[in-house]
Parts: C-alpha cells; sequence; structure tokens
C-alpha cells in the first residue's frame, strides 16, 4: 500500500467524477477510479489531461468482499462515491478499517454512522488511528456546514430556517436513496425544532415561494432531518425549520404516489426528475436565514448557495473531505463531515470553485 493513494468507488459516476476532477486538480493521488465499468473510468481518466499525479482505472464490485478487501489494501484513504446508499451502508467503510485505510463516503448518513459506532465501532477507528467521515456531499453535507459560517457571525443565534433542493436529474443510484430516505433514522416530515426538542406537525407546505436561491418560485416542504436537528441541538439554536425545495410538479408528484405504494422502483422517480428538468432546466440552491437576538422580523444574515449542478456541490465536498484526511486535519474516529471540516475554509473554497455562486450577508 502507498499510503498517499486514494481509491475512489464510484470515482466516474456523477459525484465521483467531480471529485476526481478536483483532486486531480490539487494534485492528490495516486488515484485508483474503480467501479464495475473499467471503461467509463478509462474516459474520465483521458478527459483529466497528463499533468497531475497518476490516475489508473480498476474493475471492482464492491459487493464481491475480497474483491473490494483487495483494493482497500492498495489505498491509504478509501473514498465511497457509489450508490445508493442505503445498500452500501458501512460495507465499504469496514473494508477500509481492515485494511488500515482512512475512509470518506459521499453519502453514508445516520444508518451509516448508527452502524459503525455500535458496539463500540467508533472505539475501534480511534484505536487504529484511522478516520472516517460520513455525509460529505451538497444534502447531507454542505446543508449542515454551511449554516454554522452564519451562526458564527451572531451574537446570539436563535432562530434558523433553511431551504434546500431544485430541479436536477436523478440518477439511478441517487433516485434509490431519495425513495428510501425516509424514516426516523433520516428525520421527520412537517416537524420543527423548537425548544431543544422535535416539535411534530408543526409547519405547513409553503406554495409559490420566492427565494434568491432559485429562479423561479418553488414549493417548499417542512422536513427536518436528523442533520437539521443534530445542527441546532450542538450550537443550541432555539428554532429550526427546516425545507425541502421542489421546483418542478412532476418528481414531487412521482415521490409522493411512490410512499403512499410503498413503492421501491426508481424509473418513474428518474423519469419525473427528467421531465422537470426539460421544462424547467437544472438547477440547485441552498438558502439559509439567520435570526440574532429576536425571533420575528426580517432575518438578520442570510448564505445564498446556487449551482446548476448538485451532484457537482457533492464532489465538491468530498473532495475537500478527502484533502483534509489526507492532511491529517481530521482527528481518528468517525465523524460527520459538517462537524469536522472548518465551515468559514470550506465556505471560502466554494466560493471560488467555478460551479457555484455562494453569497453571504
Amino acid at each position: 500500500m502507498d499510503s498517499r493513494t486514494i481509491g475512489v468507488i464510484g470515482g466516474y459516476g456523477a459525484v465521483g467524477s467531480a471529485a476526481v476532477r478536483r483532486l486531480h486538480r490539487a494534485g492528490a493521488g495516486p488515484l485508483l477510479i474503480a467501479g464495475r465499468d473499467p471503461s467509463g473510468a478509462e474516459s474520465l481518466i483521458r478527459s483529466l489531461g497528463a499533468d497531475g499525479p497518476d490516475v489508473t482505472a480498476v474493475a471492482l464490485d464492491l459487493m464481491d468482499a475480497e474483491a473490494l478487501d483487495r483494493f482497500a489494501a492498495r489505498c491509504g484513504i478509501l473514498v465511497n462515491c457509489a450508490g445508493p446508499s442505503y445498500r452500501v451502508l458501512d460495507t465499504v467503510a469496514r473494508a477500509a478499517l481492515r485494511r488500515g485505510a482512512d475512509y470518506v463516503d459521499a453519502a453514508g448518513d445516520d444508518p451509516v454512522s448508527v452502524r459503525l459506532n455500535q458496539e463500540g465501532g467508533a472505539t475501534r477507528w480511534t484505536d487504529a488511528g484511522r478516520r472516517a467521515v460520513l455525509s460529505a456531499g451538497a444534502l447531507p453535507g454542505l446543508s449542515g456546514l454551511l449554516p454554522r459560517v452564519l451562526i458564527g457571525r451572531a451574537a446570539r443565534p436563535v432562530r434558523l430556517e433553511a431551504y434546500l433542493g431544485g430541479v436536477a436529474p436523478l440518477t439511478p443510484a441517487a433516485a434509490g436513496d431519495v425513495i428510501l430516505g425516509r424514516g426516523p433514522e433520516y428525520g421527520v416530515s412537517a416537524a420543527a425544532w423548537q425548544g431543544g426538542r422535535v416539535v411534530d406537525r408543526a409547519l405547513v407546505p409553503r406554495r409559490e415561494v420566492r427565494l434568491d436561491a432559485f429562479p423561479r418560485p418553488v414549493s417548499a416542504y417542512p422536513y427536518l432531518s436528523t442533520e437539521a436537528a443534530r445542527l441546532a441541538g450542538v450550537t443550541g439554536i432555539d428554532q429550526v425549520h427546516w425545507y425541502t425545495v421542489f421546483g418542478g410538479e412532476r418528481l414531487a408528484e412521482e415521490l409522493a404516489t411512490a410512499w403512499a405504494l410503498d413503492s421501491t422502483d426508481t424509473a418513474e422517480l428518474v423519469t419525473a426528475a427528467s421531465e422537470d428538468v426539460s421544462r424547467y432546466g437544472a438547477w440547485y440552491g441552498q438558502e439559509f436565514h439567520l435570526w440574532d437576538g429576536r425571533v420575528d422580523g426580517p432575518p438578520h444574515r442570510t448564505l445564498v448557495l446556487r449551482t446548476d449542478d448538485s451532484y457537482e456541490l457533492s464532489g465538491f465536498l468530498t473532495a475537500v473531505a478527502t484533502l483534509r484526511v489526507r492532511e491529517c486535519d481530521v482527528p481518528p474516529g468517525v465523524h460527520f463531515a459538517a462537524h469536522v471540516l472548518d465551515p468559514v475554509a470550506t465556505a471560502a473554497a466554494l466560493g471560488e470553485d467555478p460551479a457555484a455562486e455562494l453569497i453571504i450577508n
């Protein structure tokens, strides 16, 4: 094993390729781009150009435990950008720990954290001096990190509102996470954070909302994610309203139908998202409003993030987390990206990234 080697599983996918391009530009590597389609990895490698670290395509089925272990043994840092997350869970993380590698997951939200921490699991990472960084994507990830920039500038932050979403194509893996990413381990629909606890049925959907992060009026559905509840608990903010934004109609309709029928078929979600993109274009945003010292009136501070491609945002944060792990800026143990990455430094890097527009007031 070369401790500098970074292995990226799913590195030629929408999120993985965005992360690989940034790691390559940063000179991090050598890089191993792994997945079941080596031709996809080869195509990405050709697009990177001759300058920078060595990049190699590797054929890998992450569900093949022996092959995964052999791949992990070649890596100093193992990065997972493959999905859907509900299928991968902690499979890649455990291979990394067995083979003495650090781990970064573009997804890997609460269900993965629970699995890695149960029965003293976090201690095994600490004792081994290894790092696991989870939820290093746009949402969760940036969604829990960027509000901390506003909170850090406030004297007495008391209320936070968040609007996250837009119109975007769905890969089959992303559609799988959308359709199955529900339940108490992910969040609570219509809930708010109030007075140190989750309050059920506190909010209702908002229609035709105009916000700076989005180019047209949107529908905002209250959904208090576990990431939002953690943020509230850690920062002590009294009131948090968290909304999922849909910029088109078809995906929201199809998702509601799938949940009502308890369907796990992702094909209709992919089609619905494509129809929304055809009608409205592709765009994604995150907007945060913070009240300092009082909960009424206009917000005192705002943060607006805009992009044409949410997958680029996920790739950005995955690359940032990988670089920070590479520099040993993350302590050993199991962490969420929003808890261990520097909010101000990450926002500054995001503001310079060509894929994003970031405005902080």
